[in-house]
This record gives C-alpha cells, sequence and structure tokens, in this order.
C-alpha cells in the first residue's frame, strides 16, 4: 500500500477541526435558544457535526493503520428526509423568537457556507478518490444544513418564502 500522503492527513484534520467548531458553535446555540423548533434544529446540526467528526477520525486511522483506502459510509442525514415534508410553520413556530436566534442563524448561514467551499476545495485539490468523495459527500451536507438554516431564518422574518418557494401569491392564488 503507498504511503499516506501528508496533504491528505492535514486535509482530513483539518476538517475535523472545523466540525469540532460546528458542533460546538450548533450547541451554543441551541442553549441559548428559546424557541423548542430552533433549539431541536441546532442540537441535530450538532450531532451531524459529530458524525462528520467521527468519520473524519475513522478515515485518519485506516489510513494510518494501512487499510485499504474506501469510501466510508455516511449515515443518512435527517434533514435531507425532512426538507420537502417539514410540517406546518403554524405549529412549529409557536415559541417567540428573539434577535439572537436571527443573529445566530446568520452566523451559522456563513459557517456553513464557508465549510461547504473548504470541503469542495479539498476534493478539488486531492488526486485520492476516497477522500474527494468524503470531502464532496461532506459538502453536500452542508448544503442541506444551508438550506434548513435559511428556511428557519426565512420564517422567524417571515420574508414570505420557504425553502426558496413563495407562501403567498400578490394574486390572492394559491
Amino acid at each position: 500500500m503507498a504511503p499516506v500522503k501528508a496533504a491528505t492527513l492535514t486535509a482530513l484534520q483539518s476538517a475535523i477541526l472545523i466540525e469540532e467548531h460546528g458542533l460546538e458553535i450548533y450547541l451554543k446555540f441551541a442553549r441559548n435558544t428559546r424557541d423548542e423548533f430552533g433549539k431541536n434544529m441546532f442540537i441535530q446540526l450538532a450531532l451531524d457535526e459529530n458524525a462528520h467528526r467521527l468519520i473524519l477520525e475513522k478515515e485518519i486511522s485506516k489510513r494510518v493503520e494501512g487499510k485499504k483506502a474506501q469510501v466510508s459510509e455516511f449515515p443518512p442525514n435527517v434533514f435531507a428526509k425532512i426538507i420537502p415534508i417539514i410540517p406546518d410553520k403554524t405549529k412549529r413556530r409557536a415559541g417567540k423568537s428573539g434577535v439572537g436566534q436571527i443573529d445566530a442563524l446568520k452566523t451559522a448561514l456563513e459557517m456553513e457556507q464557508k465549510t461547504e467551499d473548504y470541503f469542495l476545495k479539498q476534493a478539488a485539490s486531492t488526486d485520492d478518490k476516497s477522500v474527494k468523495q468524503i470531502f464532496i459527500k461532506l459538502a453536500e451536507w452542508e448544503d442541506v444544513h444551508f438550506q434548513i438554516l435559511q428556511a428557519e431564518l426565512d420564517a422567524i422574518t417571515e420574508t414570505g418564502f420557504w425553502f426558496d418557494l413563495p407562501e403567498f401569491r400578490m394574486d390572492g392564488k394559491f
């Protein structure tokens, strides 16, 4: 088996640090969010970040131990399952949301976009097929996180959009 490239290990280790940071941020946001749906959303995002970290750690261990590289198995993304079928917003928006939650959502959106960009850059810069696939999959997860955060922000700020779809039409037709 070919030796592990230092650049590959560095990229995977950097990704672990990014996921750990995301985990910490989302747990902080969950603690500070009064809205039950928002709190649960941030907790699920933290769980996803932890799952990403574990996948990356497993990948590093396999490579250091000299085991054959293969694409890691990703658990199903909870948010990807619910995006098209989130229940009635009036039920999930029962709690009042403060400016703090809006700021948290904006920060989380920026973090998810930067993380997705980082993963796509890492995927493009590696010639290791399994690492490339890991980074592409992680970028896809970050995009789903971005979509769910944007939908929550749109709901709180009442923009009239839900997952980029207008919630109402000016002509009164639905």
